[in-house]
């Protein structure tokens, strides 16, 4: 079977859509009949069946794909040409190519707004899927020949991406210098995203490793969650502190359902006796860390961000125990790990 007629099939029986192909679709798939890929329209006679060459596949199902999503993500052919560095009639051409060769419009034209039409959306899903796979494919059979290379998308949330991962890759890029780094910061919800779309390796976050059908990961490390406070905090000469003294205080908070939060609403429950003045909710810890470093208030952070350079505020000694958050990691649950892959999991097992 030609390779993408491979990936392709991987990719059906994966979901469980090969039956119902020709309902999703309309097109109907033949591997049976020598090299190539053989599809016709499931309404149309098979004197109308069309083969497809391993060359052209594999070439126009790769190559187009990542075309078809740069505009399906921009929604604009201008910035997608830039993005892959095409002229814009280029890309224009490879969309309309692929419209032709699936017997559908990928994209709406017809409002002042370029979309994706339900056939766009239901092939963005695969275009992620089938570019993973065969980044997969190279790197395994690159592994055979002891060549460690390729693409590592790493992703995580801001702090760890700041605190944690920079030695972590700087080690792994000195031991494999072929391989390519790319690091994304971004929130729980778009790493548990980008991970099931297949646009992201593997994702590091605080708190227990999501679980589901598509994830699986790993506690690699704990982080304590200590008090800050503006540096001239009336209670910096104290030797420890109680959320009885911070009764009165003013705090900046994440918002709800961010690990930092929950851990805020058990140390100072809602109805608690010593539950302090909350006072905004921010989305960036960044954020957090300037504004109480300019004397709006006090914030419950990983440690890791009093460690970030350039901060200006004061960590409070606290005395009721250790608060700490699972350091998390985790990747696609369905799909099989790269050997690049792999190594990198086991090194951050040992060395984050």
């Amino acid at each position: 079977m030609a390779a993408f007629g491979y990936v392709l099939s991987r990719i059906l029986t994966h979901h469980g859509v090969a039956a119902n192909m020709l309902d999703q679709t309309g097109l109907a798939f033949n591997t049976r009949m020598g090299p190539g890929i053989h599809c016709h329209r499931a309404n149309s006679p098979r004197g109308h069946l069309r083969r497809i060459t391993t060359s052209t596949a594999t070439d126009m199902h790769l190559r187009y794909l990542k075309t078809f999503l740069a505009v399906a993500s921009s929604l604009s052919f201008t910035r997608a040409a830039e993005q892959v560095h095409l002229a814009q009639s280029s890309v224009t051409e490879q969309i309309q190519a692929l419209e032709a060769d699936l017997g559908a419009a990928l994209f709406d034209r017809t409002q002042r707004r370029l979309r994706l039409t339900e056939a766009g959306k239901r092939l963005r899903k695969y275009a992620h899927e089938l570019l993973a796979l065969a980044d997969e494919a190279r790197a395994s059979i690159a592994d055979i020949a002891g060549d460690v290379s390729g693409m590592l998308v790493v992703g995580g949330l801001e702090t760890i991406c700041a605190a944690k991962l920079p030695s972590l890759l700087a080690a792994f890029k000195k031991t494999h210098p072929a391989m390519g780094l790319q690091l994304k910061v971004a929130n729980s919800a778009e790493l548990r995203g980008e991970i099931g779309r297949g646009s992201m390796d593997v994702g590091f976050g605080f708190g227990e490793p999501p679980s589901g059908a598509d994830l699986q990961g790993d506690i690699v490390g704990y982080e304590d969650l200590v008090v800050i406070a503006p540096p001239a905090h009336r209670l910096r000469s104290q030797a420890s502190v109680t959320t009885a003294d911070l009764a009165t205080e003013s705090f900046l908070l994440t918002g709800p359902g961010c690990v930092y939060r929950t851990m805020f609403e058990q140390t100072f429950p809602a109805d608690g006796a010593h539950r302090p003045c909350v006072v905004g909710e921010f989305d960036s810890l960044s954020a957090i860390r300037s504004l109480v470093a300019s004397g709006v208030g006090c914030a419950m952070v990983p440690r890791a961000v009093v460690a970030i350079g350039g901060f200006d505020a004061l960590c409070l000694p606290w005395a009721e125990g250790t608060n700490a958050v699972p350091i998390s990691m985790f990747w696609h649950r369905r799909r099989q790990p790269s050997p690049v892959l792999e190594l990198f999991l086991d090194a951050a097992r040992k060395g984050l």
